[in-house]
């Protein structure tokens, strides 16, 4: 490989020492991986500031006078040390195959799926940065049914080439936020399965403003918008984590869709009930979530759209 065919030499090497140090946890024993990446994530919470100071700031917008400073901050720790158990478990996804994934990984609701599935007009897995989200594919894969996913590529392209390898084992197909739209519409009308993260802030170009946590927060219309397209089934699903390497995955029920023939209030209605779905998940467990991440960073702009409650969303077209 040439390093200065794409991304320079900068970022080959970057690559090469990340690949490395995921060798490390990838190979040590789980005994001796977890501390050290409870340990890093730890070390992180200490150390990254910027990051430290979000997650603190998140946890204060959505728990309110509900939490004291020290619970905010022992909450923010955790979700830290959260991220080095997860970094941990994503070194180790080629070590999960069919003969053993069972062991450590449960499922609930698997029944909602299969009802969903029997439909035949494919379905849309709405999920969220919990617990070792990328092992949720991986075992949806192993389980026989593989996920179009979607993904932002990594500013590394040789980083972001590794970890698409990782989340492509056993089928699971990836494609860049940019292009997805109209591989996604194809993949439920072929009655398949996809999935997508709908608990990251968005531009307002893209989203809706739905309250997540009661705040306006600007969210992905994607789900909503295939979903009034194709009829698709759309099931809130999350992976937490029990203790060191042992899962749920959690397959809600099925969220029924609101039509009322208003495609802006359409896309904001179902987006609101989607982002619901995904709150339960994180106030069940908040120190599994991704607080380091600024949620509510877009804000509704100061004009009528905003005082109708309606979206901030721009020209769409999937056709």
């Amino acid at each position: 490989m040439n390093p200065e065919a794409k991304g320079g030499v900068t970022a080959y090497l970057e690559y090469l020492l990340a690949m490395a140090f995921a060798s490390g946890l990838h190979y040590l024993p789980p005994m001796l991986a977890y501390p050290a990446g409870e340990g890093l994530g730890a070390l992180a919470y200490r150390l990254d500031r910027r990051h430290r100071v979000i997650a603190q700031e998140n946890l204060r917008r959505a728990f309110g006078d509900q939490l004291s400073d020290a619970a905010i901050d022992r909450l923010a720790r955790s979700t830290f040390v959260n991220l080095g158990r997860t970094l941990v478990e994503t070194c180790k996804i080629p070590k999960i195959n069919r003969d053993n994934f069972e062991r450590f990984v449960r499922i609930e609701g698997y029944e909602h799926f299969k009802r969903a599935k029997d439909r035949g007009k494919g379905v849309i897995y709405i999920t969220a940065h919990l617990g070792s989200w990328e092992v949720l594919p991986v075992v949806s894969a192993l389980m026989g049914e593989p996920l179009s996913i979607v993904a932002r590529p990594l500013d590394n392209p040789y980083l972001d080439r590794a970890i698409n390898g990782l989340r492509a084992r056993f089928g699971t197909r990836v494609f860049p936020k940019k292009r997805a739209m109209p591989t996604l519409l194809r993949a439920l009308h072929r009655g398949e399965s996809i999935g997508i993260l709908i608990d990251q802030n968005i531009t307002w170009k893209e989203g809706v403003f739905v309250d997540f946590f009661g705040l306006p927060a600007c969210t992905a219309l994607a789900p909503a918008l295939l979903a009034l397209r194709t009829d698709a089934s759309v099931l809130p699903v999350a992976i937490f984590r029990n203790g060191r390497d042992r899962h749920t995955i959690v397959v809600g029920e099925e969220i029924s869709l609101i039509r009322t023939g208003r495609l802006k209030a359409d896309l904001v209605a179902n987006t609101a009930a989607f982002t619901g779905a995904i709150e339960a998940f994180v106030r069940r467990e908040p120190a599994q979530w991704l607080w380091i991440h600024r949620r509510w960073k877009t804000q509704p702009l100061p004009t009528r759209h905003q005082m109708e409650g309606a979206t901030c969303v721009g020209p769409v077209n999937v056709a």
